[in-house]
């Protein structure tokens, strides 16, 4: 049975409730300027109706309802487009990376222009044809050294500004690491509060929002996995292995490592403190970065050298079957027990390496022929010094594939940038491609989580309505009451 005062309580629950969902907007109306932010809404149930069924009795008129409550308050989100959200900020920035650091390549070699390793090329070619002409100038012999520098000088240049570009994306690594160690510290400590206040049966909105946006920091950097349990915490994983674990994170660290193949160089590998194993780092920034490093840009660097060390032999080997000013000369490239001659030489210890290891860094042009340009091998016979038939035969490399080749110098140096200009084309559309995807997968998620001013306000003048009519509720009883309990049974006295 109902008892006297129970208007009073629904009256009294329909005000908190719409108290609660009032605050709720003004919450949401608060936050409506921050991007990590959900929306929040009060989900409204009716309470336990009076009375309650049991056993021997049944009510024939039907159950009273007692009023209103708010049963919990929830935070607008889709899962699904949260996880395709962070799967695609971990690709948009693998391909972004990729595009910046090829982007750069490209201005290294800077092709076409009239600073770049080809106008070099062409240059020298044509101080050759000129030397074929005049082959005793010592004007015209002067100018095919400066053109040899002048190439000698691009191609160290570009060389030299590829391994900066490697040295400072290995040096960046470490640093992209510790954002890395921040963010999982500060997910595990996140983790940890959520699990609290999820054990006392409230969800932890804002500290949900909070993580969320952790996860997306995350997602930018490493290809993480991610699962969720019965108490709302995360499990984050990196190639299968655990960086967060509830509570705990596990770090990190990088190791200076030698990699061998076409060349050696010293890279830093990002590795597990636990385990002391290899990361498996695919995608993000950092598995940009590595792959720009390890593949892309080490290729340029490889076919650099190789294309180096193919334009000093066959140079060479020409050159040193001619003969110069003095009549000295006529060696056979193939022959072996005595140094060659050479135009060109490399700057190591050891000048016999095979193969030269960076080539296209230590390339010099002979200092004994910057000393004395006479020592150029122009002449095809030895004491014809008006000869400049070995000289014409050099220039003829130009559109002459070498000795053992199919294509000429000019054909495999424009097939190195051919390469490259296909790699930054792909990761041009590559990165527009994922903005695109990207930018439709945060309006999906706007249109969900974001908060609506307009749709705030509405609810804001519908919540204040409803808490007006459940005050005037309350008046309508404290009056019936009052006259229950004050005026009635003295009528007639």
């Amino acid at each position: 049975m109902r008892t006297t005062f129970s208007g009073v309580y629904i009256a009294l629950r329909a005000l908190q409730a719409q108290q609660v969902s009032l605050d709720i907007t003004g919450h949401n109306v608060a936050n409506a300027n921050n991007p990590n932010y959900s929306r929040q809404t009060a989900l409204h149930t009716a309470t336990n109706p009076h009375p309650t069924p049991m056993m021997g009795y049944t009510p024939s008129n039907g159950q009273m309802g007692t009023g209103v409550q708010v049963s919990q308050i929830v935070r607008m989100r889709d899962s699904f487009v949260d996880m395709r959200l962070r799967q695609q900020l971990q690709n948009r920035n693998y391909w972004a990376t990729l595009e910046e650091g090829l982007r750069q390549v490209e201005l290294f070699f800077n092709e076409p222009s009239e600073n770049s390793i080809h106008y070099a090329l062409d240059q020298l070619w044509d101080s050759l044809q000129d030397l074929s002409r005049d082959p005793e100038l010592m004007a015209v012999r002067e100018v095919v050294v400066q053109r040899a520098e002048l190439l000698v000088e691009a191609i160290r240049g570009t060389r030299g500004q590829l391994q900066r570009l490697s040295e400072n994306i290995n040096d960046n690594i470490p640093t992209k690491v510790d954002e890395v160690n921040i963010l999982a510290q500060r997910l595990a400590d996140l983790n940890d509060e959520i699990g609290k206040v999820s054990a006392t049966g409230s969800l932890p909105n804002d500290l949900l929002d909070a993580r969320d946006a952790i996860l997306e920091q995350l997602s930018s950097l490493v290809n993480i996995e991610i699962t969720e349990d019965h108490a709302n915490m995360v499990g984050v994983t990196i190639g299968g292995t655990t960086l967060v674990h509830r509570s705990t994170a596990y770090k990190l660290n990088v190791r200076d490592q030698i990699s061998t193949g076409s060349s050696t160089y010293s890279r830093k590998e990002i590795y597990w403190e636990s385990t002391k194993g290899t990361a498996d780092i695919t995608s993000g920034e950092i598995g940009g970065m590595l792959h720009l490093r390890d593949d892309l840009l080490q290729d340029s660097i490889d076919k650099l050298d190789e294309w180096t060390r193919d334009f000093v032999a066959a140079f060479n080997s020409i050159h040193a079957q001619g003969f110069d000013l003095e009549g000295n000369g006529g060696e056979d490239p193939n022959a072996s027990g005595f140094p060659q001659f050479k135009f060109f030489t490399f700057d190591l210890p050891d000048p016999n390496l095979d193969p030269v290891p960076s080539a296209a860094m230590n390339i010099r042009v002979n200092a004994e022929i910057i000393e004395d340009v006479s020592r150029i091998r122009a002449s095809s016979l030895g004491g014809a010094r008006g000869n400049g038939e070995n000289a014409l035969r050099l220039a003829s490399l130009r559109h002459d594939p070498p000795e053992g080749s199919t294509s000429t110098i000019g054909d495999d140096y424009n097939a190195i940038i051919s390469s490259i200009g296909v790699k930054t084309q792909e990761a041009i559309r590559m990165t527009e491609n994922q903005v695109v995807l990207e930018n439709h997968l945060l309006n999906l998620k706007e249109s969900i989580s974001g908060v609506s001013l307009d749709e705030e306000m509405a609810n804001m003048i519908r919540f204040q309505h409803a808490y007006n009519a459940a005050a005037r509720m309350m008046t309508a009883v404290d009056e019936t009451l009052d006259v229950i309990i004050n005026r009635l049974g003295i009528v007639g006295r």
